[in-house]
């Protein structure tokens, strides 16, 4: 298991150091040319040429190969765009930076430094800010730092540490991803009942990042400059409020299923991406499996498919995986493929989804419950039915006919995210109104 890091700077880099970090730079930039110019896809030739240009530019041999490997990072991305047909230039790399594998730093946590090697022979050190966090963190046994990113203004610590045997779940809990909370059923031996974790917060916050940005665009539209720094900064700090509140939920959630031992069932949506992708392309008459076009984009309004593409599920999803195996929580993907539109009672397939309302109501048998809980019994049936470890388990759905209304969670102390700071956003609280209004 691969962690990252952050470790604040005591003080501004040394000179040689940001000597360092261009010349590194410098060095990427060569390589991506090199490989741009013949061709080259070769981790082993591109090092070699890496190699010679450190010679010249007096670098270790240990940073060139650091610098061909994100050359080549760098050109599969670009490549990948060339082949799907969108519009972009050669790559360059304009920040200076530094990634340097264990060979060519120390981390000293006591004295708070971290030494990096210039050259053979030659290094330099620069003071960092250790807290009692960092130090539990650099104390795990079995832990090995394998790598550092360096830039002028921050440092990060790529580490790598064994992860703990996932237990044998007695439980699960199959969640169906929506836009605004967290769908499903909890299933255990003494029976199953309705999960709902809600965070309505998030959608708020991104609303409302959405009304500041076009505002700012308005206002700053004669000076394009101005324009994209303000909306950059407004883009991050809209990022780092949705990512904090999603840690909050992620960390909660992962810590009631390890006390109730329960496996978690979440849904894969790399296949329906690459589902829908084939399906495209089949309907453009190619045989481009990522090829893009305009078919079916006009069956969503435009405020809807913005609050589709700002759906945070990739990222509430990656933090489930990676804190449950830091906890050995087991989690089971299941492909979500017609799970909103299935009857998990007879099986049978309801067609597709169309505007019907909240509830969904078997054709077949008249199984009626509310759609985003149905999609994770169907979740929950899925896991159930494709696992081993859970064979001592049944899913019992006559029990959630009485909760299709009134949907309840059935761990306690979870509860929501924190609560939006109102008075920040310009929002008067009715106290301050009746403070104001008696002053």
């Amino acid at each position: 298991m691969v962690r990252a890091l952050p470790i604040p700077l005591a003080a501004p880099l040394p000179a040689p150091l940001l000597s360092l970090l261009a010349t590194y730079r410098l060095l990427v930039n060569e390589v991506i040319r090199e490989a741009l110019s013949t061709g080259q896809t070769s981790l082993g030739k591109l090092s070699r040429f890496a190699r010679t240009r450190a010679f010249v530019h007096q670098l270790t041999g240990t940073h060139a190969i650091t610098a061909s490997t994100v050359a080549l990072s760098i050109l599969k991305s670009h490549r990948k765009r060339l082949r799907h047909g969108l519009p972009c230039r050669a790559p360059y790399v304009r920040r200076a930076f530094l990634r340097a594998d264990d060979a060519s730093f120390h981390v000293d946590p006591i004295p708070q430094r971290i030494r990096v090697s210039l050259r053979s022979g030659v290094w330099s050190s620069f003071p960092i800010v250790v807290s009692e966090y960092h130090r539990k963190v650099l104390a795990t046994p079995g832990l090995r730092i394998k790598q550092l990113h360096l830039t002028p203004d921050r440092v990060v610590l790529l580490y790598e540490k064994p992860a703990p045997t996932p237990y044998a779940p007695t439980a699960l809990l199959a969640l169906d991803t929506n836009e605004r909370s967290l769908d499903g059923v909890c299933v255990t031996p003494s029976g199953t009942r309705a999960a709902v974790l809600k965070f309505p917060e998030i959608a708020v916050i991104q609303q409302r990042h959405v009304t500041r940005r076009r505002r700012l665009a308005r206002r700053k539209a004669h000076d394009r400059r101005v324009g994209r720094r303000l909306l950059r900064s407004e883009g991050r700090r809209e990022h780092d409020r949705v990512t904090s509140r999603l840690h909050v939920l992620t960390k909660r959630l992962v810590e009631v299923a390890r006390k109730h031992r329960a496996a978690l069932a979440l849904e894969d949506f790399t296949k329906v991406a690459a589902r829908r992708a084939t399906r495209r392309a089949k309907s453009l008459g190619t045989s481009r499996p990522f090829a893009r076009g305009r078919a079916g984009s006009g069956i969503r309004s435009k405020p809807l498919r913005r609050r589709l593409s700002s759906w945070p599920r990739a990222e509430l999803h990656r933090q489930l995986a990676y804190k449950a195996a830091e906890r050995g929580v087991p989690v089971v993907w299941v492909d979500p493929y017609r799970t909103s539109v299935t009857c998990p009672k007879c099986g049978v397939y309801n067609g597709p989804r169309s505007r019907m309302g909240p509830t969904f109501e078997c054709v077949a048998c008249g199984w009626r419950l509310d759609r985003q809980l149905n999609a994770g019994a169907n979740v929950g049936r899925i896991a159930l039915r494709e696992t081993a470890e859970l064979g001592g388990l049944k899913l019992d759905l006559d029990a959630l006919s009485d909760d299709a209304v009134r949907p309840r969670y059935p761990f306690q102390g979870l509860g929501r995210a924190r609560a939006e700071r109102k008075e920040r956003e310009g929002i008067v609280t009715t106290a301050r109104r009746v403070r104001r209004v008696s002053t």
